[in-house]
């Protein structure tokens, strides 16, 4: 299989935590690399935190919603191909509908998708998530089980990845679809997890933890994150999902432990949320390895890192709390 040669990418949703993320590692990766970036910018200081990237001239911002599909027209036609990170899940959190849902991730995808269809794009890219699957009842899941999702987010991300696997089908689109664990890192937003319990730890405040605490899932630093999505857009199958973790498991209560030890704070600050579900994640990595992907991060190595981070840019995520 011949390697794509990408040469300007349009990143709906890149001023995301994860998107910039991909945005920063492609620009510094890539010296000839093109990146314009469409976001609706609707998360507190969603703008400020790509001022870094202004003065490249590789690199454009655009407000603008995936739901304009003329404005996505008009970007697609200079791109030749397309990372969609864009997902109501992200800016409207626990306050948005199934209707906000259905219409950035499932309309706002759709427009995305005939755009690339449209201009022939050599590789479309939908980042989801592992939460489409559900709940974890017995073996890790594939990338071919069963999806079961069991919140708003993951039932449009499931529907968003249905649609562009019909375009694949019936247009021959160059799709590909991620589904990643939880991602944390630096310049993560306190209402992700990881984030919020580092910055309520580093404040002497209670650090929430769901249920009972046994719940458990597998957390990835973010470089890592983008760096297998990365991989995935150049070199893996379209017409394929690639499921992206680190491996390891580990329940609420442990990282609410492990956070706490390093923000030097007593185990006493956890604080169980009794009537927030009880449910596991966990999803098999190993299609990821012809791609030649491993990750590179341990958790424990990951979380110094970012509580270093947060400790020493209090401003930045105070600010963020404020707003």
């Amino acid at each position: 299989m011949a390697h794509p040669r990408i040469r300007h990418l349009l990143v709906a949703g890149g001023a995301g935590f994860l998107g910039a993320a991909f945005v920063r590692d492609r620009l510094r990766a890539d010296p000839e690399i093109l990146i314009t970036v469409l976001d609706a910018l609707r998360r507190p200081a969603a703008a400020g935190d790509l001022a870094d990237l202004v003065e490249d001239r590789r690199f454009r911002l655009v407000q603008g919603d995936v739901c304009d599909r003329s404005l996505v027209e008009d970007l697609a036609g200079k791109a030749d191909a397309i990372v969609n990170f864009a997902s109501e899940e992200f800016v409207g959190g626990s306050s948005a509908d199934a209707p906000a849902f259905a219409r950035t991730d499932v309309q706002g995808t759709a427009n995305l998708l005939e755009a690339a269809r449209k201009f022939r794009h050599q590789r479309f890219l939908l980042a989801s998530s592992m939460e489409v699957y559900g709940p974890v009842k017995g073996a890790p899941n594939r990338e071919d089980d069963a999806m079961d999702p069991r919140t708003l987010a993951a039932a449009a991300r499931a529907a968003a990845g249905m649609l562009a696997r019909a375009y694949q089908v019936s247009h021959g689109l160059p799709v590909l679809i991620t589904r990643g664990v939880p991602s944390y890192g630096p310049r993560q937003p306190l209402d992700q997890p990881v984030a919020g319990m580092i910055a309520a730890a580093l404040q002497g405040l209670p650090v929430a933890v769901d249920a009972d605490g046994s719940a458990a899932r597998n957390y990835l630093f973010v470089d890592d994150q983008v760096g297998a999505v990365a991989r995935v857009l150049w070199k893996g199958e379209p017409g394929t999902t690639y499921n992206i973790g680190g491996g390891l498991q580990v329940s609420g209560s442990d990282l609410a432990d492990m956070i706490l030890r390093l923000c030097r704070r007593a185990p006493s600050l956890k604080r169980f949320l009794k009537d927030a579900p009880r449910w596991s994640y966990a999803i098999d990595t190993r299609r990821m390895r012809p791609l030649g992907w491993e990750p590179r991060t341990t958790l424990s190595e990951g979380l110094r890192l970012t509580v270093d981070w947060y400790r020493t840019n209090e401003s930045w995520w105070r600010e963020r709390q404020v707003a």
